[in-house]
């Protein structure tokens, strides 16, 4: 036998090595390709995410920042309707019979509001007015027309200056007439009384802005928002033009207080992102580097060449036609949305340095990652290729050496596929276990999308029946009123705030209502009509108590609940009040369908009026009105027994009514 002494001389370089050197090569430039794809993938899905997060907060903010502005407009609708109304109902004798109850002459030749209405006084209705001032120029010819619209003006001042004025949003609340007349709600000053007498009001730019000249459109008109020195307040006015058919009428108007939106909009952002605001016209109205120089200019700091970068933004923005979204420029994203009202613009600029470093940073962990990967999987090959290749190949030489040129070539001709040992079972089974993984794979993914349609079906079923419950849980289903639950949720609050506000005489009233011998109509009627009796009485008790800040309850079986809130109470106006729920029950006809009758109820009140005072509270106003209404149902029911405390502590004065 003889061997080829070429092939028995040992290789220069290992096939371990040559296998290792040449795929460390290939692998370190699909790292680097890897990495500079997930660079670009990972920019790709993180520019996604901003866009979609920043579309969601801009527009969140578009919503909360237009609700002021709304909100507003919606006080000027209300005023709007309300003195229409009133001046085609109210009788012209009327209206200028009022006039002198709220104007007098003054010896400078003006009229103007009686001083009681500013410093307080009580008035036919019985009530403490106070907080307004007016004023007609002297030279106004005081028509008829004149005196009835004026007085119904006042009337309408006093009814919803105070109430909007003390939100803390506005400082002020304010109606005006083409004819050099104004009156107006101006917190802490009796403004119109302190004027000069040839002061002419329609000149005034925040009476003028919405006449028919400069607002033939008749639309609320918003005025540039400004910064008071004095007040160190920012601030903005809103004007609602009044037409009754052709002739203007009335203007409505309102300040408005900003300080909150301007830090909200300085400071709410996201973080590595600064949000700017603007007008349409191109006045800056909040931006944090340039705050100083937007105070000084009052307002009318405009977005011009020498700002280009502001410039750019404000281009960019204005010439979208969605209300809201996002906008790409050079350099970053720009979140924008419109904020109804005196339409400005809320930008929240996102930098793109921000998103290219995220990616960067995700592209660098990714190398780092694929590093140590091919670095763990060099040392196990080099091991596995030492074991499972080098050694069964050197034991493949040392057969070839034995059996000659004739037995080489034999071994040369096989195929692993077709061997029988191990590594021919491996390539049969790596086949069929490759089958079974795709076959597995394909019902997973089926059972994957049964399970999420399942998921989404049961959440949107829940979230029903959890907004169902919330309902449930404050509402009483027969009645419609709000239960009893709520009733210990909401009188305590409204209890605790009318004690913050002791500067200003308030009252606390609750009313407990129980229907009389409501045993006896479940036993001769039916619990069917029973059923029908709470109905009606709901309704009737919830059309009867409907102010803002009136509440009626239903606290369980045929008793009811009435708490009201106001700034002056007294005996008479009690006692009207409870003899009217007494009437308006006694009117009520339940209809007994199986008998062919009707039948009718009546109520038993117990009801406390209460002064507002360290000492009120829940408990106490329940007690005093249940033991009212103890003495009413003792005293023969179909009845109201009051009991009015004024004052509070030792000097606390109690008066005790009956009404029939």
């Amino acid at each position: 036998m003889t061997v080829d002494k070429a092939a028995a001389e040992p290789a220069r370089t290992s096939l371990r090595t040559q296998i290792i050197v040449r795929g460390a090569l290939r692998s370190l430039v699909i790292a680097a390709l890897l990495c500079v794809a997930s660079y670009y993938h990972v920019a790709g899905m993180l520019e996604e995410g901003v866009i979609e997060q920043l579309e969601q907060f801009i527009a969140e903010r578009g919503r909360r920042d237009s609700e002021q502005f709304l909100q507003t407009e919606r006080h000027h609708q209300a005023v709007e309707q309300a003195l229409l109304e009133q001046l085609q109902a109210v009788p012209l004798a009327t209206g200028t019979a009022l006039f002198d109850d709220y104007f007098e002459p003054w010896p400078d030749g003006t009229w103007r509001t009686r001083r009681g209405w500013y410093d307080g006084l009580v008035f036919k209705d019985g009530l403490q007015h106070r907080g307004f001032t007016g004023f007609i120029g002297r030279d106004v010819e005081l028509t008829p027309e004149l005196r009835h619209r004026a007085a119904l003006m006042a009337g309408l001042l006093d009814w919803y200056g105070s109430a909007w004025t003390a939100t803390g949003q506005y400082i002020n609340y304010f109606l005006s007439a083409p004819e050099n007349l104004l009156l107006g709600e101006f917190i802490g000053v009796p403004y119109l009384h302190q004027v000069p007498a040839d002061t002419h009001f329609p000149d005034e730019i925040f009476v003028a802005s919405a006449n028919e000249t400069r607002n033939p459109q008749r639309q609320t008109v918003w005025t540039h928002f400004y910064f008071d020195a004095t007040a160190k307040m920012w601030m903005l006015s809103s004007l609602k033009p009044v037409y009754l058919g052709d002739r203007l009428v009335a203007t409505l108007g309102q300040d408005i207080l900003l300080d909150e939106f301007v830090q909200r909009t300085l400071k709410d952002a996201l973080d590595g992102t600064e949000n700017l605001a603007f007008a349409a016209d191109g006045s800056l109205v909040a931006y944090e580097p340039l705050l100083a120089e937007v105070q000084a200019a009052g307002g009318a700091l405009k977005i011009d060449g020498a700002r280009p970068q502001l410039q750019r933004i404000f281009t960019a923005v204005t010439g979208q036609s969605r209300r809201s979204g996002v906008v790409e420029t050079e350099d970053a994203f720009l979140a924008y949305t419109r904020i109804d009202g005196p339409d400005w613009y809320l930008v929240n600029v996102y930098p793109k340095q921000l998103l290219q470093n995220k990616a960067m940073a995700a592209a660098t962990v990714i190398l780092g990652i694929a590093l140590l990967g091919l670095l763990s999987e060099f040392a196990v090959l080099w091991l596995l290729i030492a074991r499972y290749v080098l050694a069964p190949l050197r034991r493949f030489i040392r057969v070839t050496e034995k059996v000659g040129g004739e037995g080489l070539s034999a071994l040369q001709g096989s195929e692993l596929p077709r061997r029988r040992d191990e590594f021919g079972l491996l390539a049969k089974r790596f086949r069929e276990t490759a089958s079974e993984l795709e076959a597995s794979r394909q019902a997973l993914l089926a059972a994957n999308r049964d399970l999420d349609a399942q998921v989404a079906a049961r959440t949107e079923a829940l979230t029903q029946a959890n907004q169902r419950l919330a309902m449930l849980a404050i509402t009483d289903e027969l009645s419609g009123l709000h239960n009893r639950r709520q009733f210990l949720h909401v009188v305590p609050l409204e209890v605790a705030r009318l004690v913050r506000l002791q500067a200003t005489p308030l009252w606390a009233t609750l009313a407990i209502l129980d229907i009389d011998h409501f045993k006896l109509i479940n036993d001769c009627y039916g619990h069917g009509v029973g059923d029908q009796a709470i109905r009606q009485l709901g309704a009737c008790l919830a059309g009867l108590h409907r102010r803002a800040g009136d509440h009626c309850f239903r606290l369980g079986g045929e008793e009811f609940a009435l708490f009201a809130s106001g700034d002056q109470v007294d005996g008479a106006k009690v006692e009207a009040f409870a003899g009217h729920v007494l009437e308006a029950v006694r009117n009520l006809v339940i209809e007994v369908p199986e008998q062919g009758a009707t039948c009718r109820l009546t109520v038993s009140v117990g009801i406390a009026c209460v002064q507002a005072g360290a000492d009120l509270s829940l408990e106490r106003l329940y007690k005093l009105a249940d033991d009212a209404l103890y003495l009413a149902k003792q005293n023969g029911r179909d009845q109201a027994r009051i009991v009015l405390i004024r004052g509070s502590g030792d000097q606390a004065k109690t008066l005790e009514l009956e009404v029939r």
